[in-house]
């Protein structure tokens, strides 16, 4: 009733309802927080989950706002993201739920690490000395400062050194998933799913038996997450041409899994292992990408312009470095991919870090990455948004 009431009022005396939404929906998630504290129709208004998923609709469509970077600092365990606009020279730190918490019990003997990100949330996954630890999934929004717990999974570790987490959405079920995977020492991998809708985990029994994918990288393309695959466990006494790469795909919406042809060119021995990504094709297109390592100084990008049709995969360009950097020990490894079709790469001298630089395809030129001193293990697109808004057990920091 008497958000009835004060819906009369605006209508009476401002805006008609319709006109009131349009304008919301424009306006960036800090502004939008602001606003819901002005009346309490405002207040209901962006916290609906049509409000919410229209706002993130307009975000992400928006060219100017919607190929920002989150990059991760492993020193400091701090976050970061980039404004395009400003070519990688500055960047807004985000403050980290749990080192900013003052409840002591989640900020104890934990370390955490970012496994990724989606519609403006960041999964974490922690560990923890406790003997009974907390869950040890984090999904948290750091546009309106709220995270939550996601529950413990059946079988709960203490380090990161075994098990993986990813993070998505997808729209075609509307629904957020968390896919975990647990390797033991013994060749068995397990793999647990987290659905939104669901509430709970569930246990895929559809696992290949050669199942051993490279959970380091990872990408989601046309509803499925995707891993390089290895068949065989990998030890020290193991050389890499012992191994015949492929692409496993985990599809979200019957939680199955499939191949994904490659090309022949990738079956043979390679210096050093594929890595997988994502890369921003024609439209709103995303296209699967595998970077191939030539060496430690050269890599070539290839992207399967169709899903699915092995005869698509196109080499689109190749990273070299030329001049006196072309001599070891110097190396280069490819972050990622921006939206704009450049390449993220970390220079290595004698495995020590020197620094990052973006490589441009079309010049084929290097640039000089902002943030020199710190060193990211993480990147991937990152959009303001208003998910978790409204959410009950969620925590505010």
């Amino acid at each position: 009733m008497e958000i009835q009431k004060q819906k009369r009022v605006i209508d009476n005396y401002y805006f008609p309802e319709e006109i009131i939404d349009k304008i919301l929906l424009k306006l960036p998630v800090k502004d939008l927080i602001r606003c819901s504290a002005v009346c309490k129709l405002w207040n209901f208004l962006v916290k609906t989950p049509t409000f919410i998923q229209t706002h993130l609709n307009n975000q992400t469509t928006a060219g100017d706002v919607s190929g920002l970077l989150l990059l991760i600092s492993s020193e400091s365990n701090a976050l970061h993201w980039d404004n395009p606009a400003s070519l990688f020279g500055q960047y807004s730190k985000l403050l980290h739920p749990i080192d900013n918490n003052k409840n002591s019990c989640w900020t104890k003997n934990r370390g955490s690490k970012v496994v990724g990100t989606c519609n403006g949330l960041v999964c974490l996954a922690v560990s923890s000395s406790y003997i009974d630890p907390c869950p040890p999934v984090i999904l948290w929004n750091p546009s309106i400062r709220k995270f939550g717990f996601l529950p413990s999974p059946s079988r709960a570790v203490k380090c990161f050194l075994n098990e993986s987490y990813s993070l998505c959405y997808d729209s075609r079920i509307g629904d957020y998933k968390v896919v975990r995977i647990f390797m033991e020492p013994d060749p068995e991998v397990e793999v647990e799913v987290w659905s939104l809708a669901r509430g709970t985990w569930k246990s895929l029994s559809n696992v290949p038996p050669d199942f051993y994918p490279d959970t380091s990288r990872k990408v989601f393309v046309n509803g499925a997450f995707h891993w390089v695959n290895y068949p065989r466990r990998r030890t020290e006494l193991e050389e890499m041409e012992d191994f015949t790469a492929s692409v496993v795909a985990l599809d979200m919406v019957d939680e199955s899994f499939r191949n994904v042809e490659i090309p022949q060119a990738f079956w043979g021995n390679r210096p050093r292992p594929l890595m997988i990504s994502r890369y921003y094709g024609d439209g709103d297109q995303f296209w699967l990408a595998l970077f191939d390592p030539q060496g430690d100084s050269c890599f070539d990008l290839w992207v399967m312009k169709e899903y699915g049709v092995a005869e698509s995969w196109t080499k689109l360009f190749n990273v070299r470095l030329l001049g006196s950097l072309e001599e070891k020990p110097y190396c280069i490894e490819p972050l990622g991919l921006t939206k704009s079709g450049q390449v993220v790469v970390r220079y290595d001298r004698n495995g020590e870090f020197i620094s990052y630089k973006f490589y441009d395809p079309e010049d084929k030129q290097f640039r000089d990455f902002g943030n020199q001193g710190d060193h990211y293990y993480y990147m991937d697109s990152f959009v303001e948004s208003l998910v978790l808004l409204g959410q009950t057990n969620v925590f505010s920091y």
